[in-house]
Order: structure tokens, then C-alpha cells, then sequence
């Protein structure tokens, strides 16, 4: 049986903490099991790579603009489908 290609989805951030792991948990929440998430920050000061890392994301940090944050993490993106947030 042919496998399911990997979806990847790249989060820009900047001191998203407070809402994060909303994102992440409704990430998680998907029926589609072949999922990277891939966090990009552009050095927060608060808990958002920790938080990010606890819940499964791999995590760069790159700036300091959204777009080379995307950018940057669509490179490092191993999926086939790659979803921008």
C-alpha cells in the first residue's frame, strides 16, 4: 500500500505564546496523520519556541520579516503539500 504524502505546515512567529497551542492542538486534532509542523520565530520573548518544541513542531529561528520567516521554512519543509499559516 502506497503511503500518504506529508503535509507540512509552516508557522511564522513572533511572541505567540499566548495562542500557539491552540494552533498546534487543532493541528493535532486533524483525521490526516502525515503532518510536520514547522515553527519559524523571529525571536520572541516569551514561551513560544518551548511551547512549540513540547508540542511536536520542529522550531528555526529566522526573521525578520513574515515572508523570509515563511520562506525559510518552506526550505526546510521535507512534505510534498506545504500549507503556510
Amino acid at each position: 500500500m502506497k503511503k500518504k504524502p506529508l503535509v507540512s505546515i509552516v508557522i511564522p512567529t513572533l511572541n505567540e505564546g499566548r495562542f500557539l497551542g491552540r494552533c498546534l492542538a487543532g493541528i493535532k486534532k486533524q483525521t490526516y496523520s502525515r503532518i510536520e509542523v514547522i515553527v519559524v520565530d523571529n525571536g520572541s520573548k516569551d514561551k513560544t519556541r518551548e511551547i512549540a518544541r513540547k508540542n511536536g513542531a520542529r522550531v528555526f529561528r529566522h526573521g525578520p520579516e513574515r515572508a523570509g520567516q515563511v520562506n525559510f521554512g518552506v526550505k526546510k519543509a521535507k512534505g510534498k503539500m506545504r500549507i503556510k499559516v
